[in-house]
């Protein structure tokens, strides 16, 4: 290896001399080992072909450049540059820029960038960013951005965001983010957000996520938790929502299903949905049983009570089998109820279910057996 530079090194000082005209002109073939060892001696050269044993200094590159390590550029790249570690462009990228590690356009550009760690644009960007980590376009960019874990647009996104944790736009975004945590539009949505949590200030296009979050939904919200916070002129499809006007009360109870029940009711207006959990399931052979239901209703103000009807399903999970030759730790069931509520003050009431439970005794080849349901408690408003 040591043979291999010193004869590299001699190469070098024989072509420097031939050059020495050609500093800050176009060079048609620049190769180097560390600047300034290299062909051109002037930062300000433009090179059509490129190639560094370590890295390589210079202005332009028209054409393409391969270096092993890095490479710095004094302005843009017109071109294709392959660089082993760290590609660094001072002014804009035109064209495709690949490095195992980095690689950083201050002014933006076009093209592709890849890296097996992080891109970064100051400026605008159209094309595709793919980062083994992360891409960041602190201003506006236009196409595709693909990351392991995180990728930014600080104003606006159009066509894709696409990664493992996350994805912001700062402004507007107007295409797709799609991410297994959560995406985060900073001042509108016109687009598609599918992640395990959406976020945005104002929502004009779809939320497709287990919560879905928005100040103004004008659009579509899909999930199992939607909050709309100020304006609701959209729609709104999901197991909870949460509104400005909306209640959220603690109900404890107890019956003739379970011994003792603790559930959360979501009430926008007259339109509730609930989730209750209770322990243990009277009518199990375990000792160690539990269920969970999930309710959507209608209340009733009458004059002095609450008319409350509500459907729910309900699943069952015991310690033992409930049922002989059958895989029945797990039951299911529909629900029907109806009951009456009175608040006390504005704080605290009490109220009375009845109804009935179609019980299913397995998942599996189910037999249903019909069961009426009694049951009261307390509402904490």
């Amino acid at each position: 290896m040591t043979k291999i530079i010193s004869v590299f090194i001699v190469i070098l000082s024989f072509l420097q001399i031939s050059s020495v005209f050609s500093q800050g002109r176009n060079l048609p073939l620049n190769v180097s080992l560390i600047y300034p060892l290299s062909i051109n001696q002037s930062r300000k050269d433009n090179v059509n072909v490129n190639a560094g044993l370590i890295g390589s200094k210079f202005n332009n590159l028209k054409g393409i450049g391969v270096n092993l390590f890095y490479s710095v550029l004094d302005e843009d790249v017109n071109g294709v540059q392959l660089n082993g570690v760290y590609a660094e462009t001072r002014r804009r990228l035109k064209g495709i820029q690949f490095a195992g590690m980095i690689n950083t356009a201050t002014e933006g550009g076009w093209g592709i960038m890849a890296s097996g760690l992080v891109n970064m644009t100051f400026d605008n960007f159209s094309g595709l960013q793919f980062g083994g980590i992360s891409n960041l376009c602190f201003e506006n960019a236009k196409g595709i951005q693909l990351a392991g874990l995180y990728n930014l647009a600080g104003k606006d996104l159009s066509v894709l965001q696409l990664s493992a944790a996350g994805n912001i736009a700062g402004r507007h975004m107007k295409g797709i983010q799609t991410a297994v945590l959560f995406n985060f539009a900073g001042l509108i949505n016109k687009g598609l957000q599918f992640s395990a949590i959406n976020l945005t200030r104002n929502q004009h296009g779809v939320q497709f996520g287990l919560v879905n979050v928005s100040d103004v939904n004008k659009g579509f919200q899909f999930g199992v938790l939607n909050v709309v916070g100020a304006q609701q002129e959209g729609t709104t499809l999901g197991l909870f929502y949460v509104y400005d006007k909306t209640k959220i009360q603690i109900m404890l109870s107890g019956g003739n299903i379970t011994y003792g029940t603790l559930g959360m009711r979501f009430k926008t207006n007259n339109i509730y949905t609930m989730l209750d959990f209770g322990a243990p399931v009277v009518f199990s052979k375990s000792e160690k049983s539990l269920l969970f239901t999930y309710r959507v209703g209608y209340s009733f103000n009458l004059k002095y009570l609450n008319l409350n009807t509500d459907l729910g399903f309900t699943s069952i999970s015991s310690e033992s089998n409930q049922v002989e030759d059958k895989p029945s730790k797990n039951q299911f069931g529909i629900s029907f109820r109806a009951g009456l509520e009175r608040h006390i003050s504005g704080k605290f009431g009490l109220f009375a279910n009845f109804g009935a439970l179609n019980r299913a005794d397995s998942y599996k080849k189910s037999k249903f057996k019909l069961q009426y349901i009694f049951e009261g408690g307390i509402v904490i408003l």
